[in-house]
């Protein structure tokens, strides 16, 4: 976990964490509720979420809903 060539402090989510991240919104806890679970701020969980979201899409919550479903991967090409 020790990079000698990093700077700074580490990571305040592993890849594991950010994965348990997800999968708590896709359960429907809030975004606010699951970066307090997860003791990290509100930016942070956004940023992972939105990390995993350009990898795997949106999040699919309960309810057949989707997170941010206007983040297409399709919509995403059309706009640049």
């Amino acid at each position: 976990m020790n990079d000698p060539l990093r700077h700074g402090p580490p990571p305040s989510l592993t890849v594991r964490d950010k994965f348990e991240l997800r999968q708590l919104r896709e359960s429907g806890v809030t975004v606010k509720d699951a970066a307090a679970y997860m003791n990290v701020s509100m930016a942070t969980a956004m940023r992972a979420l939105a990390e995993l979201r350009k990898k795997l899409g949106p999040e699919k919550l309960p309810n057949g809903r989707r997170a941010r479903s206007y983040l297409t991967h399709r919509n995403i090409q059309q706009s640049q």
